[in-house]
């Protein structure tokens, strides 16, 4: 009887020791990835970059945002991210920053029309002075 529990418990430390072979490295790969600035950096400059592009190419399509949202993540899992909740986070953080800023050019527009100004006038003016500082230009 002593030898049968012998057996098992150096099944169990035999066990044991491979599950942790096993999962250290993993646990590693997840820890560094999931902790390192660098990758974190990246990992939210793809994502603000992916946002934008979804918002340029189905903004008059996608009302509801859904087409938005699967574009980015099928991008992000493209390039091997792996979409934790810190990544949908990141992503619902990006659209928020777009849709402030939309909102505040939206403002700004009100402001200038209810001013009585014509924005297309106005849009005339900043083009030819945007030209005219380009270095080799010409006013005209």
């Amino acid at each position: 009887m002593e030898n049968i529990y012998e057996i098992i418990g150096k099944l169990l430390a035999a066990f044991v020791v491979g599950l942790i072979a096993y999962l250290a490295p993993k646990a590693r790969a997840w820890f560094v990835a999931n902790t390192d600035k660098t990758t974190q950096e990246r990992i939210h400059q793809l994502v603000v970059s992916f946002t934008r592009a979804a918002e340029q190419l189905y903004h008059d399509t996608d009302p509801d945002g859904e087409k938005r949202r699967k574009f980015v993540m099928e991008q992000l899992r493209l390039l091997g991210v792996e979409i934790t909740e810190a990544v949908l986070n990141m992503i619902e953080g990006s659209v928020w920053e777009i849709n402030t800023e939309t909102k505040k050019a939206q403002v700004q527009t009100k402001e200038i029309v209810s001013d009585g100004l014509d924005v297309s006038d106005l849009a005339e003016a900043v083009t030819q002075e945007v030209i005219a500082r380009l270095p080799g230009q010409r006013h005209e």
